[in-house]
């Protein structure tokens, strides 16, 4: 296996585990936390809707 670490404690992880790419469920439960409390954003330009417009 590659080395990998884990996105949030940076533990290097030695084998796959449930998780993955994650080292635990706590540190899978703290990014989908940093997701819904919007620490991360996936930056999009706003395109308005155009009514009518072909």
């Amino acid at each position: 296996m590659k080395r990998v670490r884990c996105p949030i404690c940076r533990k290097e992880l030695t084998k796959r585990v449930k998780s993955f790419p994650f080292c635990s469920a706590r540190c899978k439960l703290v990014d989908a936390g940093n997701w819904f409390e919007g620490t991360y954003r996936i930056e999009a330009e706003r395109i308005e809707p155009t009514w009518g417009d072909n």
